[in-house]
């Protein structure tokens, strides 16, 4: 029962924000007074939180969170890495290349198959990234198609399953997996019922498909290509964020208009 209890309450101590809240704060004071990013405001009341800022912030907190649930595997759980299915030999090539390519053509079959019902029209993309906007699009990347997928495997299917799975079996491992992956999107803009059940489908095959081939990198993989192929390709929103909301427009390969019904669009 105690490694289920734990898992659940790093998951919501990293939910709530407060485990990146000091690391955040931190490293805010040390960048604003020795390199003034951010800037202050023009009263000096308060730092300047531009998009730029913002994704960074995601950054550190994925960071935060990352090392978290690492640290709090080794020397609470007293495991390793390959004890969650994360084995770091020359062998996680074969399930990391299967997971890219799944999640990749996953994502193109659903971009085709709305393409098929008229509800979207892609064109392609004209880049206007400005110069000032750079640093954003890199820690945007960094966050959203790297270290946002490691991080949340790590966390969910890495930590939180095999925990669960110690103490009541695969199935209920699964569902409740599924079930905190899903929950942990409630945040997220223009959030859904519907796109809660599909998140959480989502990670009962996942999780399934990392059983099958005993390697969390499936996971990882598909999920990178998954992120990577949403914002950077098609240039639809990733979990109610776009490029737009972080003021970094054409930085996909298309652009995409969509419409009909949000059931089937997403929204």
């Amino acid at each position: 029962m105690w490694p289920i209890v734990r898992a659940l309450a790093l998951q919501a101590l990293d939910w709530s924000g407060w485990a990146a809240f000091l690391p955040t704060l931190a490293v805010l004071a040390v960048t604003s007074h020795t390199f003034g990013w951010p800037s202050l405001s023009p009263d000096h009341a308060h730092l300047l939180i531009t998009p730029e800022v913002r994704v960074w912030l995601m950054v550190i907190a994925q960071l935060t969170g990352l090392s978290m649930f690492v640290l709090s595997w080794r020397l609470i759980e007293h495991k390793t890495l390959p004890d969650m299915l994360l084995d770091h030999s020359r062998d996680l090539l074969r399930p990391l290349m299967l997971g890219l390519s799944s999640g990749a053509g996953a994502i193109s079959l659903v971009a085709l198959g709305i393409m098929a019902s008229g509800s979207l029209r892609l064109t392609w993309g004209s880049p206007a990234i400005s110069g000032h906007a750079t640093l954003a699009g890199v820690g945007f990347l960094i966050a959203t198609s790297f270290l946002g997928p490691l991080t949340e495997e790590i966390e969910s299917r890495g930590y939180l399953f095999q925990n669960v799975f110690r103490g009541w079996g695969t199935a209920v491992a699964t569902i409740v997996t599924a079930l905190v992956f899903a929950a942990r999107h409630l945040q997220n803009p223009n959030v859904s019922a519907l796109g809660i059940i599909n998140i959480a489908l989502i990670s009962i095959g996942l999780t399934l498909g990392m059983l099958h081939l005993r390697s969390l990198w499936y996971t990882i993989g598909w999920h990178i290509a998954w992120n990577f192929s949403l914002l950077f390709i098609f240039g639809f929103a990733n979990s109610g964020y776009s490029l737009e909301t972080f003021s970094l427009s054409g930085m996909s390969l298309f652009s995409s208009t969509l419409s009909g019904r949000a059931w089937l669009t997403g929204g």
